[in-house]
């Protein structure tokens, strides 16, 4: 098992145990205290509130911030909502006040009434696709909870720095921070791998037989399980299970693939792929349509290419383990390479003809 994935469950395994977990934003950004909502109580709160800012917010999942009425706090910033603090509290400030308002935030039985507003805790709506919408710390924090089959709701707030209380921790102190507590420590970025691994990245559309001037090939359509990018999968010929099938991945480029633009190689690469395929009588090409404006190479700005996630998924529900890899082929670079060898597909070189 990666190392990576052995952190993600390790934190997993702490939010279903109504445990705290560190989670680290990208690159050397802040790091959060993060527990699930409905495990909350007034220890867990009191934690939080000695080592973070102590500006406690509740990621909530957009739909249940619908459900309870909770506005934005200002145009400016759609995703932080109305403070709140759910009746019968006291103050509202302390630690048991607010470990009764986090639990209510996650409870479904909870209603808007059941509320104050303004109140000491703080509803942050989290983007529907988690991580893989967009890559934040409320995101983050719901998607943990969820994985640990706890309610899709987190209180989280930013750690504190020891060295200097001025300002919030980042880097190594954070990991210090989290082997002093015995806490998990897990970084937005592996969250994102592990749930592009654990995921599956597209759902399958329709199926067609297309005639081509390569021969008939059988075209499956897929749509991107996120951000709505749609792909095609043409097999060429046959590609039965188990026996290695040459491979093309090719992404979407408008100019050269449809007007045959000189600009680049996009289109002379997968006409020279389709004629290899031919010539051999089996072969699968992965066409990549990325969300968005058409890709046109010397027309429009070039924008990221689909994770290599996405082919190995279509692999997978192809049914394809076994590939032959041209070696001259574009885009299929060691990270595509590593995501396809990871789904258990076997690979081995194919040549390219002279």
């Amino acid at each position: 098992m990666k190392t990576t994935d052995v952190r993600v469950l390790r934190a997993i395994t702490a939010i279903a145990t109504g445990q705290s977990v560190v989670v680290k934003g990208d690159s050397d950004g802040d790091g959060y205290l993060v527990f699930a909502a409905d495990a909350a109580t007034p220890q867990l709160l009191a934690f939080m509130v000695r080592h973070t800012s102590g500006y406690v917010r509740v990621a909530l999942p957009e739909s249940e911030c619908e459900r309870l009425n909770l506005p934005p706090m200002c145009h400016r910033d759609t995703a932080l909502c109305v403070s709140v603090d759910v009746r019968g509290t006291g103050t509202g400030i302390s630690a048991t006040d607010r470990a009764r308002t986090v639990a209510a935030l996650a409870a479904g039985a909870s209603r808007p009434s059941d509320f104050h507003r303004p109140g000491h805790v703080v509803p942050l709506r989290a983007g529907t696709d988690g991580v893989l919408g967009r890559r934040g710390a409320a995101e983050a924090a719901v998607d943990l909870a969820g994985l640990a089959g706890r309610r899709r709701a987190a209180a989280l707030c930013e750690i504190v720095s020891r060295r200097n209380p001025a300002l919030m921790a980042r880097g190594a102190e954070l990991t210090e921070f989290a082997v002093q507590h015995g806490l998990p420590v897990v970084s937005l970025e592996e969250l994102v791998a592990y749930r592009r691994r654990t995921e599956p990245q597209v759902t399958r559309l329709t199926q067609t037989v297309l005639p081509t001037w390569a021969g008939d090939s059988r075209v499956i359509g897929f749509r991107d399980a996120h951000h709505g990018g749609e792909h095609l999968a043409m097999i060429v010929g046959s590609a039965g299970a188990g026996v290695p099938v040459p491979l093309h991945v090719h992404v979407e480029c408008l100019t050269g693939d449809v007007f045959g633009s000189k600009a680049c190689r996009c289109g002379g690469e997968l006409n020279g792929a389709l004629a290899q395929m031919s010539a051999r009588g089996s072969g699968v090409v992965i066409y990549l349509r990325p969300p968005g404006p058409p890709r046109a190479c010397g027309l429009f700005p070039r924008r990221a290419d689909p994770m290599p996630e996405t082919v190995a998924w279509m692999l997978r529900d192809l049914g394809l383990y076994a590939l032959k890899l041209s070696d001259d082929m574009p885009g299929l670079g060691l990270v595509m390479f590593g995501a396809i060898r990871e789904r258990g597909i076997g690979t081995t070189t194919l040549a390219a003809a002279g």
